[in-house]
């Protein structure tokens, strides 16, 4: 069972809050849909799909059909609710070997699922494999920078990386390198199992295994999030929660 399945339900409930500062909703989706761009009669691929908030915006835009995968069966069942027209949604799993044939998809996304994957050399593979040629792959996931210095910002334990002195000497807490599994705060809700990666991992990943890239974009909110929690609007204007690489396949 995915971590999600336990907490589907809170999850789901926070993210319909409309009068809260969404990370999701105020900041990862629309920087996603705007770097997709025109989606008209596409096949496209969402591979950690969550509610299907992506899925549901491109349906709206034009696509023809959507196949939609989360490793959580609560999160599937709470997308399929929402009955998003041309939209699949099944259970699958971003470290397995993709069941889809060769050369489909003219189009694959993945919002902030890919800390979740243990091997991205591989799935970057898989993901080149299903796309035609010339295909899209546009992927969001956590800042490096934020995931290195946002815990010690509110002096949280699990930072990553911490700097101290003690006496003449600055002491370096952590290591940037480790891409091993750790525990991520989601605050009220709880913890859940991730992994962080470097910069030279992601690029690297896609640079090695048949893509190019065409844009990269540091996340910032919307505007109007700002009325929702002015404190939250600053940290994320300043220092950046997500990215987002838009490759192209060879």
């Amino acid at each position: 069972m995915a971590d999600y399945d336990k907490i589907a339900k809170q999850y789901f409930e926070r993210r319909a809050d409309k009068s809260r500062f969404d990370y999701n909703r105020d900041i990862e989706v629309p920087a996603m849909i705007k770097a997709i761009g025109d989606v008209k009669n596409k096949v496209i691929l969402n591979m950690g799909c969550g509610f299907g908030d992506h899925s549901q915006k491109l349906a709206q835009k034009g696509a023809k059909k959507i196949i939609n995968f989360d490793l959580s069966q609560e999160l599937i069942k709470f997308a399929n609710r929402k009955n998003i027209p041309n939209c699949e949604f099944e259970v699958g799993d971003m470290d397995q070997k993709l069941k889809y044939k060769n050369n489909y998809f003219d189009l694959v996304i993945s919002g902030l699922a890919l800390h979740y994957v243990k091997n991205v050399n591989q799935l970057f593979k898989e993901v080149n494999r299903v796309l035609k040629k010339d295909g899209t792959f546009v992927i969001s996931t956590g800042h490096p920078i934020f995931d290195l210095l946002s815990e010690s910002i509110g002096n949280n334990s699990e930072a990553k990386i911490a700097i101290k002195r003690v006496g003449n000497k600055r002491i370096v807490e952590g290591d940037y390198f480790d891409e091993s599994i750790k525990l991520a705060n989601l605050g009220s809700i709880g913890k859940i199992k991730t992994y962080s990666y470097t910069f030279e991992t992601l690029i690297k990943s896609g640079l090695n295994n048949g893509f190019e890239l065409v844009d990269y974009v540091d996340m910032k909110p919307v505007p109007s999030s700002k009325k929702y929690d002015s404190e939250k609007y600053k940290l994320t204007s300043t220092l950046p929660t997500f990215i987002l690489f838009k490759w192209k396949k060879k």
